[in-house]
């Protein structure tokens, strides 16, 4: 008898992507969940003989609905589908409440083994306070509300930590490279230096099916976060790496990251710019203070490759590939 997994936001590009690669693992069938059910992209997965349910992740008893009889449930909040309405605070709240939602509905499944839910650093936990990332501690409280009053659903969970998605440069406008016509360079601003480390997830949209089945076929010890990584390179090795997907700038030392302060940063950008220099706080904050969120006890980290077979790994895209696939041509010196 086939198992059954439930996906939460199964038409976008991460929940497709485990949709897809579930759909190709033998014993499983696939129960995608999403707010429209009858939508374009709603409709194309049932074509490929996805169960497609509505749900909606501020109601639990929906979520309760959607999840009977599964075996796994693969899990993520969007921060982002709501931040640039509601700000950072109010988002993080909610994101939270999101999350509790979803995991209060799993804890009443009887048939369910393995509960995945995709999380960032406790940033609150880490940093005493001192550098909070807002679109990680929305997510990252649910850890602690799991840990804390579900301990039954806490023996069947593995937390994911998802790195930065190559596609960012396309999905948010702030990452998108300026061309500077009197230095003939493709430039970014960044609140952080340009030897920074970036670690990818490559392409999202394939490598996250990828990651969650091999999570999901050979689970770590419950409670264990995972890591999901292909690669750490640069911000401006990424940058170098765009210009030679896109075409736009092949040529060596044709793209530059340029460092600027925080609050040049957050003038430039004034909502998002503060959301992601926090991020870059958070990451500077460890490195002065000599810390390694992979060695926290208590938050034992474990790499995704490291549960992987050589064919899986073999499988994933990297960061360059990744943007190669990628339309460019809306981009204009």
């Amino acid at each position: 008898m086939n198992k059954l997994i439930v996906v939460l936001g199964a038409t976008g590009g991460q929940g497709g992507s485990v949709v897809d690669s579930f759909l190709q693992a033998p014993g499983w069938k696939v129960r995608g969940l999403t707010r429209n059910a009858s939508s374009e992209k709603a409709t194309a997965l049932k074509a490929k003989g996805v169960e497609m349910v509505q749900g909606n992740t501020d109601d639990q008893t929906s979520l309760e609905a959607a999840f009977q009889g599964a075996h796994a449930i693969f899990a993520f909040t969007d921060y982002y589908d709501y931040f640039f309405e509601l700000g950072p605070e109010r988002s993080m709240a909610r994101e939270t409440a999101q999350g509790s939602n979803i995991a209060r509905a799993a804890a009443t499944i009887p048939t369910l083994e393995r509960f995945v839910w995709s999380t960032l650093p406790n940033t609150q936990l880490f940093t005493e306070g001192q550098a909070i990332v807002p679109h990680f501690q929305g997510k990252a409280n649910v850890d602690v509300y799991i840990k804390e009053h579900l301990p039954e659903l806490y023996a069947k969970t593995t937390f994911t930590i998802f790195t930065i998605f190559g596609a960012n440069v396309v999905l948010y406008d702030i990452f998108r490279p300026l061309y500077l016509p009197s230095a003939q360079k493709w430039i970014q601003f960044y609140p952080a230096p340009p030897q920074a480390p970036y670690p990818s997830v490559g392409d999202h949209r394939i490598n996250s099916g990828i990651f969650v089945r091999s999570i999901v076929e050979n689970p770590p010890t419950p409670g264990t976060y995972v890591e999901c990584n292909v690669e750490t390179i640069t911000l401006e090795s990424y940058l170098a790496a765009w210009g030679r997907a896109s075409g736009l700038s092949p040529q060596n030392g044709s793209t530059m990251v340029v460092q600027i302060s925080a609050e040049q940063y957050c003038a430039l950008w004034p909502l998002m710019g503060e959301e992601q220099a926090s991020q870059w706080r958070f990451f500077q904050f460890l490195r002065d203070n000599q810390l390694d969120i992979h060695k926290v006890e208590g938050f034992p980290v474990i790499q995704a490759q490291d549960l992987m077979s050589e064919e899986a790994r073999k499988s994933l895209v990297l960061t360059e590939e990744s943007l190669r696939r990628m339309d460019w041509s809306s981009f204009k010196k």
